[in-house]
């Protein structure tokens, strides 16, 4: 009899709660980031073999990590995977079972859990769970216990993708999204640790550039196998 496989966002969420069991002292908690690509196979990084795919800072850190090479999905469509990431569920029980289906308001989302443990809850990228227009305003009671918030529901015009922020106002990521949400979670994290805040911090990060058009990447952040390749 073949043993059930759980599904890889029920693994992160029981994980993610038995950390915070585990950290009894404020102190001891550690940051939480997730940083999550849209369509972004196992295969296409450096560290798995791929020759063509240069990841130097992911190969690195893969060295100094556990690295799941097993994972399955139970649902590999867009927002059906985000409802199961979110809440640790299965379709058929949050119900989100096809794309721009919008995730209930009073769901219990993995940002509830960390901040009834006194952490800080950033979301940054694709949300893609509002169930309304994709460019359309998300507010505050739909953003499932994040906090800080820099997101849009759906893009795919990386290089002019625009985003909701805090004070509601709609404005547009600098340049190549993926770099500009990078460099904004970094400096998230940054100025927590200036504010030296006694809470720790839970971030995610959604790249949907790696989803398609990734023909839209600016030359200036591809890595070359050789310098010859640049003029091609």
């Amino acid at each position: 009899m073949k043993r059930p496989l759980l599904k890889l966002s029920s693994v992160l969420f029981i994980l993610g709660c038995l950390l915070l069991n585990a950290c009894q002292n404020p102190l001891e908690k550690p940051n939480v980031i997730f940083v999550f690509g849209d369509q972004w196979r196992a295969e296409a990084l450096g560290y798995a073999g791929n020759k063509q795919v240069k990841t130097p800072a992911l190969d690195k850190f893969a060295s100094e990590a556990v690295v799941f090479t097993n994972a399955v999905s139970t649902f590999p469509v867009c927002t059906p995977y985000r409802a199961g990431l979110m809440t640790g569920q299965y379709p058929l029980t949050h119900q989100v079972i096809y794309n721009d289906k919008a995730l209930k308001s009073d769901a219990v989302c993995i940002a509830d859990v960390y901040k009834e443990a006194g952490y800080q809850t950033a979301y940054i990228g694709k949300w893609h769970i509002n169930g309304d227009e994709r460019s359309a305003f998300i507010p505050k009671e739909r953003r499932q216990g994040f906090d800080y918030w820099k997101v849009l529901e759906c893009t795919h015009d990386y290089n002019n993708s625009w985003y909701w922020d805090n004070d509601d106002q709609k404005k547009m990521w600098e340049g190549y999204d993926a770099i500009a949400q990078t460099n904004d979670a970094i400096g998230y994290l940054k100025k927590q640790n200036e504010e030296k805040s006694a809470d720790s911090q839970e971030t995610a990060t959604n790249y949907q550039a790696t989803s398609r058009a990734w023909y839209n990447i600016p030359r200036v952040h591809v890595v070359f196998e050789n310098e010859n390749d640049k003029n091609q």
